[in-house]
């Protein structure tokens, strides 16, 4: 059993990997392949947040930084910046995760989305004071609510392809269970 369910949590972490390399190839392709107006949603976030409720063996802190770092590198983002947000998140939903499995998706839905508008108000406030290069406050709203309206999407898909359950218990989470 124990052996059966560390395989599927290393094909479920080669799986994610697999999801980000592919995203990324679509974005920094040299032909366009996406329209050029189109806003294009967080993706590689809200999976990490799905999966990180569901199951967080499937996910480890270092893919996480893996996978935003190399983010940040490829996207020319801000280096460091989205990782170190994205970190704090996700620490927090797994922290928190038995609140999490408690909640209707609904309550879910909106503890998201309450964490993505903090997560995108603090890099904001992070570029701001480092004088850097941000969107306009349209934008930020707009990418905000294409993300929080697309997360049940991601999230029926996240139960589809990684074939995991809200209730499903993981190895590990005994571990970090304080009383």
């Amino acid at each position: 059993m124990i052996k059966t369910y560390k395989s599927r949590v290393i094909f479920n972490q080669f799986l994610f990997f697999c999801i980000f390399a592919f995203g990324h190839f679509i974005l920094l392709a040299p032909i366009s392949l996406l329209p050029v107006d189109i806003l294009i949603p967080e993706v590689t976030l809200l999976i990490t947040l799905a999966v990180i409720i569901r199951n967080p063996d499937y996910i480890p802190f270092w893919l996480i930084f893996l996978i935003f770092f190399l983010s940040d590198f490829l996207l020319t983002k801000p280096l460091g910046l989205n990782t170190f947000i994205v970190l704090i998140i996700t620490e927090f939903v797994r922290r928190n995760r038995p609140a999490f499995i408690e909640m209707l998706f609904l309550s879910e839905w909106f503890m998201i989305s309450i964490l993505l508008f903090f997560a995108s108000l603090s890099k904001q406030i992070l570029l701001i004071l480092t004088l850097s290069e941000r969107s306009t406050f349209v934008d930020i709203l707009q990418q905000l609510g294409l993300d929080i309206f697309i997360y049940p999407i991601i999230v029926i898909l996240v139960r589809i392809v990684f074939q995991v359950k809200k209730s499903e218990k993981s190895i590990s989470y005994s571990i970090r269970n304080r009383t």
